[in-house]
């Protein structure tokens, strides 16, 4: 069932940003689930396992748990890097994801989104993301998903002692290529400019 275009009736923002928003939802718990697949691969342990001790424990504490058992793995060195930066990048999008689901919208009807919230510290913060910012967001993530899927397959194909871990074209599971490095959102307790996308 199709919701009619007059949906919702209420303000909710600019919808190209509010879509843009929702994408970010959507590829994060994909992310989530990527993380829980790294986390097994580095420790060794079921895939189940690590999806349920990921649900219970949250996110900052798998990944942080994950950097610290990597660090006393056997693996080579450049298996380490590769996990490394898929465990940086997975904590920029934790963080832009974060700021994003738990921020308000400030909306007087027009094309710019501004979003606030308060700080621990009790401090208001603010952001002005531009359309594609927020889509770049959406498109770390994804990146990532990606990535950290090829990553885990070819090392745990590389644990049944197929050697695949490796750039050859014909290789099921080949070692990826780093994809870029997200960017965080910024939010400051500056005041901010109403920036044009483009």
């Amino acid at each position: 069932m199709t919701m009619p275009d007059s949906w919702p009736t209420y303000a909710t923002g600019p919808r190209d940003s509010i879509f843009a928003m929702g994408v970010v939802s959507v590829k994060f718990a994909e992310l989530e689930s990527i993380l829980a697949f790294m986390f097994a691969t580095v420790l060794g342990i079921s895939s189940d396992a690590a999806t349920k001790i990921a649900s219970k424990v949250g996110t900052g504490p798998c990944l942080q748990l994950t950097r610290q058992m990597l660090a006393n793995n056997e693996w080579s060195q450049s298996r380490k890097d590769l996990v490394e930066y898929f465990i940086d990048g997975m904590s920029i999008c934790t963080e832009n994801r974060n700021h994003l689901m738990h921020s308000n919208l400030a909306w007087t009807g027009g094309e710019h989104t501004i979003l606030f919230k308060i700080t621990k510290q009790g401090n208001t913060v603010i952001a002005v993301p531009k359309l594609g910012e927020l889509r770049r967001i959406a498109d770390d993530m994804n990146a990532f998903v990606l990535y950290g899927r090829q990553l885990a397959n070819a090392i745990n194909n590389e644990s049944f002692e197929i050697p695949v871990f490796s750039n050859s074209p014909g290789s099921a599971f080949a070692s990826p290529d780093k994809p870029r490095k997200p960017v965080a959102l910024n939010f400051t307790s500056e005041s901010q400019t109403l920036r044009k996308d483009g």
